[in-house]
This record gives C-alpha cells, sequence and structure tokens, in this order.
C-alpha cells in the first residue's frame, strides 16, 4: 500500500545513517527478510515508476541513476499518455544500458519472472 518506503543504503551504510529514501509506484521484493515495518530496506527486484508531467525528469533522470547504482535489477518507467514502457534491466557490469522500448499492442516478458508476460492492451486499455 502506499506510500511504502524503500531505504536504499549506500556500500555498508548503516540502518541509521541511510539518507536516500524513495517511494516507488510499485515494488517488487523476493526476498522477504528486506521488508520490515518501515517498508523494504535495500534493493528490490522490481520498481515500476508512473510518469506524470510533474515527475517525468525526477523519473528518467534522478531515480534512473539511482536505481542503477543501488543495483535495482530491473526498473520500468511507464507513460499512460504515450501508452510506452521502458524497461531497463541490469547487465553484466551492473549497468543499464539501452532500455527495451514496449508499445501498447506489445507484450513484456518480466526479467525477474520469466513465465510471466504483461499483455499492455490491457494495461493501457481505454
Amino acid at each position: 500500500m502506499a506510500p511504502f518506503d524503500v531505504r536504499l543504503p549506500e556500500g555498508d551504510q548503516s540502518e541509521m545513517d541511510i539518507t536516500t529514501v524513495v517511494q516507488p509506484d510499485l515494488t517488487v521484493i523476493c526476498d522477504s527478510a528486506k521488508l520490515d515495518d518501515k517498508g523494504c530496506l535495500g534493493s528490490p527486484d522490481l520498481i515500476i515508476e508512473i510518469i506524470s508531467p510533474s515527475t517525468a525528469a525526477h523519473d528518467y533522470i534522478e531515480k534512473l541513476s539511482l536505481y542503477e547504482r543501488r543495483q535495482v535489477p530491473e526498473y520500468w518507467i511507464v507513460h499512460p499518455i504515450d501508452k510506452t514502457v521502458m524497461v531497463f534491466l541490469l547487465n553484466d557490469r551492473l549497468e543499464y544500458g539501452k532500455p527495451r522500448i514496449y508499445a501498447a499492442e506489445h507484450e513484456i516478458q518480466v526479467g525477474l519472472f520469466p513465465d510471466l508476460m504483461i499483455d499492455l492492451k490491457k494495461v493501457f486499455k481505454n
């Protein structure tokens, strides 16, 4: 349930010293040990941000860089007006590199769960 805090330590930073806290629109955390009464401690497995005019620059620039530095394996940016999804996956060098871009008529194979397909026609239905 929102708001849901994700606390992202830098390196071996102690929990008390963490200053980087985000509230993604959607979060998938497979390791239940990362969950506590404050939210999530550490990088989630998948973060999805839904773009709005007031958050676009923050999601495309600051959060993209932050999630890459904190090694979030999969980051999606959903643009509901354009009906597109940009999917960033960490590569072997722990960088996102070029995103995969999907339109409303596509299906997305979730990197975290290879057997899971998301039909964007259903996501972006009018």
